[in-house]
């Protein structure tokens, strides 16, 4: 365990925990690719959720990524450095109600359970 690895996982975590998602939904990498990335999907009324992935790269920044199932993501926004949490949350809120849609938990289930943003 490098003393990068706790703080970059509390980061992921922290950013979660603003857009209302929770801790199991993160992952944080060290080593050779150091990062995070939180999955997520976006729900817009009627219609099936978007399968999203917020990554943070050190030294590069966040890109808000569509999964649409194949190997290569498709990069719909982007937010360069390291951010607080809440500005990372705004990013995303932001980039998801340009398209329509809002952030909710992935799930197995039919319906996804929404993301609540504690405040």
């Amino acid at each position: 365990m490098t003393d990068d690895e706790p703080s970059t996982a509390a980061y992921m975590r922290a950013v979660a925990a603003e857009l209302g998602l929770q801790p199991e939904d993160t992952r944080s990498h060290t080593g050779d690719f150091a990062g995070g990335q939180i999955r997520f999907a976006g729900q817009a009324g009627d219609r099936e959720p978007s399968d999203y992935l917020l990554r943070w790269t050190p030294g590069e920044g966040w890109e808000l990524a569509a999964d649409a199932g194949s190997p290569a993501l498709r990069v719909v926004a982007d937010l360069p450095g390291a951010r607080a949490p809440e500005a990372v949350a705004d990013f995303a809120l932001t980039a998801l109600s340009e398209r329509g849609e809002r952030p909710v938990r992935r799930s197995d289930e039919d319906t996804p359970e929404p993301a609540q943003r504690p405040w």
